[in-house]
């Protein structure tokens, strides 16, 4: 079996975040978790991942400046934005992100776990 690309979970919940760990993994990914801005931008700059699944809402910035410092990321991998906002701020920030996928929370596992398959890109 090929390996599988390792997922970027940006979540400031932690019990989101040991839930979204716990069933990637058994889906058979590599993931890692990060719960601020600055975790995630050091994360995304310094490592390459598949794809990145990302609340919009995580200590240490806005909305809006988490987005600007997302932009700036050189060769950022698929961005799938799985949040709880509104969904007029879910469109902005897919729009500015160029997301590949927006998932509105909750949403079921089978629709994580199909949007995931769709736009993680395999491991090198």
């Amino acid at each position: 079996m090929a390996k599988r690309a390792k997922i970027l979970v940006i979540e400031d919940d932690r019990d989101s975040s040991e839930m979204l760990l716990e069933m990637l993994g058994m889906a058979g990914y590599e993931v890692e978790s990060v719960h601020s801005a600055d975790q995630a931008i050091a994360a995304l700059t310094e490592r390459r991942y598949g794809a990145a699944l990302l609340d919009l809402t995580v200590r240490g910035a806005t909305t809006a400046e988490l987005v600007a410092r997302l932009q700036e990321v050189p060769e950022r991998p698929p961005i799938v934005i799985f949040s709880a906002r509104m969904p007029e701020d879910l469109r902005k920030a897919a729009e500015q992100l160029s997301a590949a996928a927006v998932l509105q929370k909750p949403a079921s596992m089978a629709t994580l776990l199909s949007t995931m398959d769709r736009v993680v890109r395999p491991a090198a």
